[in-house]
């Protein structure tokens, strides 16, 4: 195995450029935006960065978003070797999530680089109900974020959360956030944002957030291709 870089690249240079180079181990990052912007491909792309370097990645789909085939076409030609590098978890339920979350660890090796989980508030999103459920699966989300928090620092893995969004009401524009906005983004330390603009071929990818103070907020413009993610130009 090679020695383990200090972040994992999403082989987008465009989008490691405002990155710092890539998702940092050791650290929660959160990707968020609509459907068809880009999330699972850019966890993709990721999955197959570590795989290169000999690092495995534990993918839990809880969206069932991870496609075989997408991953073949992004392997470009190594898709036996990377497939072998991802291990995938596709829990049903969110009690199903917080089990497998909570045992995670038993899965983690010396060759683990990260952790997947896309996204991680579409099984909590759609058991919500009462206000006191509600307030029940908050807690149990906030559980489970300062659980990956706890890991990434321990055991030196990057963790990249996936999460679904919401339209603000009585803004004005079209304007989102991610579902449970609060608990995410307490425990993110580097928050990205996709979007679609006016061109439905072009994606923008906006940091927000970054673990060091000094970095700023930049932003980049993308295309969905075959081959992943790549520049595009505007």
């Amino acid at each position: 195995m090679t020695s383990r870089p200090s972040v994992v690249s999403t082989r987008c240079p465009s989008l490691d450029a405002i990155l710092q180079g890539g998702f940092p181990f050791s650290r929660l990052s959160l990707v968020y935006g609509e459907a068809s912007t880009g999330k699972t491909t850019l966890a993709t792309q990721c999955s197959i960065e570590c795989a290169s370097r000999g690092l495995k990645t534990l993918y839990i789909d809880a969206d069932r978003s991870f496609s075989h085939t997408r991953l073949s076409q992004l392997a470009e030609g190594d898709f036996e070797k990377i497939g072998e590098g991802i291990i995938l978890f596709v829990p049903e339920t969110f009690s199903e999530q917080r089990s497998l979350v909570e045992r995670i660890e038993s899965f983690i090796t010396g060759s683990t680089g990260l952790i997947v989980v896309d996204t991680i508030t579409s099984l909590y999103r759609s058991f919500l109900g009462p206000t006191e459920k509600v307030f029940v699966q908050n807690r149990e989300l906030n559980r489970q974020l300062a659980y990956l928090a706890e890991l990434a620092s321990m055991r030196h893995v990057a963790v990249l959360l996936i999460s679904q969004v919401h339209a603000l009401p009585f803004r004005p524009g079209h304007q989102i956030e991610p579902v449970a906005k609060r608990i995410l983004t307490y425990w993110s330390e580097v928050v990205l944002k996709l979007t679609s603009t006016a061109n439905p071929m072009v994606k923008e990818a906006r940091l927000e957030r970054y673990c060091s103070a000094n970095i700023p907020i930049a932003s980049c413009f993308l295309k969905i291709t075959e081959r992943g993610l790549v520049k595009a130009d505007v």
